[in-house]
């Protein structure tokens, strides 16, 4: 297992797979993912500015219904990294495969975070439990970090 530490969080993910960071200084937002050799992959974008939870969730799930006609939503009430989170949990259909993603929201003292995996259900046969170690190794460091993160 790798391990990512950077903009006050950290997580463990598989060697094989690769990372890649953006970071955008001037909307204060940072998106890390990544991926393994199928289609599965785990991301983890962090707000900086201030932004609503549940008016993130709403956005996120929209998006989903307007790319994909035929999709199932199932609310979801979670924990990640110590932080109660919003869900959903998605099922579509994309190019004659069933896919399913994984949603999650949670807010810090420093930034609001929207977590999302994904794959089709084939290949989440074998990396759904690889993309929920990330998740369970997802921890935040949200006090402390004082000028820590000058991206906005």
């Amino acid at each position: 297992m790798n391990l990512f530490n950077e903009y006050g969080i950290s997580f463990e993910y598989p060697a094989d797979w690769e990372l890649s960071k953006e970071v955008d200084e001037t909307n204060g937002e940072i998106q890390v993912s990544v991926h393994g050799a199928d289609s599965s992959f785990w991301l983890i974008s962090l707000y900086f500015a201030e932004i609503l939870e549940e008016e993130l969730l709403k956005e996120s799930v929209k998006i989903f219904q307007d790319e994909y006609p035929e999709l199932d939503i199932y609310e979801v009430k979670t924990i990640l990294a110590g932080k109660e989170c919003l869900g959903s949990d998605i099922e579509f259909v994309c190019s004659e495969l069933i896919n399913s993603a994984y949603l999650r929201i949670f807010k810090t003292e420093l930034f609001t975070a929207f977590v999302l995996y994904q794959g089709t259900d084939q290949d989440l046969e074998t990396t759904l439990k690889d993309l929920e170690a990330i998740s369970t190794s997802l921890e935040c460091f949200d006090n402390d970090f004082e000028g820590y993160l000058n991206i906005v």
